[in-house]
C-alpha cells in the first residue's frame, strides 16, 4: 500500500467514526436535472480535482508512485424493485383469456381475484375474474352493450359497476361480483362538445349500498344499489367526485377545458359538509394534483394543510391514484431511465421497468395506474399488476 493510500485510508476511517449511525434509512435527494453539456463536464470536473489533489499530495509525501487513473462514476439512482419493496403485491397474469381474447385488469376484488374487461372479439364484450391461486379465469357477466367506456370497472359492496354509452345516453351499471344480469340503474343525455366529442362519465365508486360517480360536466350523483332514482347531491354542482365522500373542485381535466393549475383546491365532505381547501407551503403556487391528504408537483410533495414538504426522488407524472400513489420517472445515466412507482403515504419507491432513450431500442411499455391497481405489459402475453390496495401504510 502506497503512502497516499494509507493516508486516504486513515483519513475515511476517522470520518466513518464520528458518524453515528441509527440504523434507519436515508431518502436520497431528488436528482438535479442537467444540460447534455453538464452532464458530461461534471465527470471532468470531479477527475481534474482528483488528480490535483493527488498531485499536491505527491509534492508534499515526496512519493514518486504514480497515482492511479480516475475512474467515471456511474450513476445509480433508480429504487429497488417493486416486489421487494412490497412484498407480496406483485402478480403475474396472463393478457389473454378465454378463447384468446385479450384481458384488462381493472380491482382487485380480494387479495388473490383480480376483475377485469374480457375483450372476446377485440371490443369489451365481458367481464372476467382471475384466480391468481388457481390461474383460471371465470366469466362474471356480459356486456349490454360493447359500447362501454374507458373508465375501469369499479368494486364495492359486494358489486361491481361500470358507465356505458348507448346513443347519445350515457349510464350507469351494476352487477353482483358473483355474477348474474347486468343492471342499468341510471341513465342521462350525454353532452356534446363543440369539438363533437361525447361527454361521459368520470370518477365513479361503490359504497353505502349506493353507486355514487360525476359526470364530465361535474356534479355528484348517486343511486340506490337496489334500484331507485339518481339524484345529485346538495352543494356538489361545480365539485366532482376525488374519494368518497369528498368532492373537489377545480377538477384537473383536459376534456372540460384547460388542466388547472390549481386542480382540487377546495374539498367538501359530500355527508358532513365538512371542507377543506389546500395551504401551500410558501413559495408554490400550483400544483399537478391534490387528494383528500396529499398534493404534489413536478418534484415536490406536501400535505393538504400545507406541512410535510420534502423532495421528491424523482420526476412526477400524472395523477394522484388512492389518494397516496403517482408515476415516477428516475435517471440512471444519459441514455438509462426507470419507471417506478411512489408512496406518498411512506416515501417508497417501487421500480417498475427500464426504458432506453435511444430510438433504435424497443418502446417502453405503457404504466396504466389507477385506483387500487397499477400494471403494465412486460412481454407479450404477461401482465404486471401491483395491488395497491393490499399496500400498507
Amino acid at each position: 500500500m502506497t503512502g497516499i493510500e494509507e493516508r486516504l485510508r486513515d483519513a475515511l476511517a476517522a470520518k466513518a467514526d464520528t458518524v453515528r449511525d441509527d440504523g434507519r434509512p436515508r431518502h436520497l435527494p431528488a436528482p438535479r436535472e442537467r444540460s447534455s453539456a453538464a452532464r458530461w463536464w461534471a465527470p471532468l470536473a470531479v477527475a481534474a480535482t482528483i488528480l490535483i489533489v493527488v498531485a499536491a499530495t505527491v509534492v508534499v509525501t515526496r512519493t514518486v508512485t504514480s497515482p492511479a487513473p480516475a475512474v467515471r462514476p456511474t450513476p445509480d439512482t433508480t429504487a429497488p424493485p417493486a416486489e421487494q419493496v412490497w412484498p407480496g403485491t406483485v402478480h403475474e397474469v396472463p393478457a389473454k383469456g378465454p378463447g384468446g381474447g385479450g384481458f384488462l385488469p381493472d380491482v382487485f376484488v380480494s387479495d388473490r381475484i383480480v376483475v377485469g374487461r374480457g375483450f372476446p372479439k377485440n371490443r369489451p364484450g365481458e367481464i372476467w375474474s382471475y384466480d391468481l391461486d388457481k390461474r383460471t379465469f371465470a366469466r362474471i357477466a356480459r356486456f349490454k352493450k360493447e359500447d362501454v367506456g374507458n373508465h375501469p370497472v369499479v368494486f364495492g359492496d359486494g358489486h361491481l359497476a361500470w358507465s356505458s354509452f348507448r346513443g347519445r345516453l350515457k349510464e350507469v351499471w351494476t352487477v353482483p361480483v358473483t355474477g348474474g344480469v347486468p343492471r342499468r340503474i341510471a341513465s342521462d343525455r350525454a353532452t356534446v362538445t363543440r369539438d363533437n366529442m361525447t361527454l361521459g362519465i368520470g370518477r365513479l365508486a361503490v359504497a353505502d349500498g349506493t353507486v355514487v360517480w360525476s359526470p364530465d360536466e361535474g356534479g355528484v350523483y348517486r343511486a340506490p344499489l337496489k334500484g331507485g332514482k339518481a339524484t345529485l347531491i346538495d352543494g356538489t354542482k361545480g365539485y366532482s367526485l376525488v374519494e368518497w365522500p369528498w368532492a373537489g373542485s377545480p377538477r384537473n381535466d383536459s376534456l372540460v377545458g384547460d388542466p388547472s393549475p390549481r386542480p382540487v383546491e377546495h374539498l367538501k365532505n359530500v355527508l358532513t359538509g365538512e371542507r377543506r381547501d389546500v395551504v401551500p407551503p410558501a413559495g408554490r403556487a400550483s400544483w399537478t394534483d391534490c387528494g383528500v391528504t396529499w398534493c404534489f408537483n413536478g418534484s415536490e410533495a406536501w400535505r393538504r394543510d400545507g406541512t410535510g414538504l420534502r423532495k421528491l426522488p424523482g420526476s412526477a407524472h400524472g395523477e394522484l391514484c388512492s389518494g397516496r400513489f403517482f408515476r415516477l420517472l428516475q435517471a440512471t445515466s444519459v441514455e438509462k431511465q426507470a419507471i417506478g412507482m411512489h408512496d406518498l403515504a411512506t416515501g417508497r419507491t417501487g421500480l417498475l421497468f427500464q426504458l432506453s432513450t435511444s430510438v433504435s431500442d424497443e418502446p417502453a411499455p405503457t404504466l396504466h395506474l389507477q385506483d387500487g391497481i397499477a400494471w403494465f405489459q412486460r412481454e407479450r402475453g404477461t401482465l404486471v399488476l401491483v395491488n395497491l390496495a393490499a399496500i400498507g401504510r
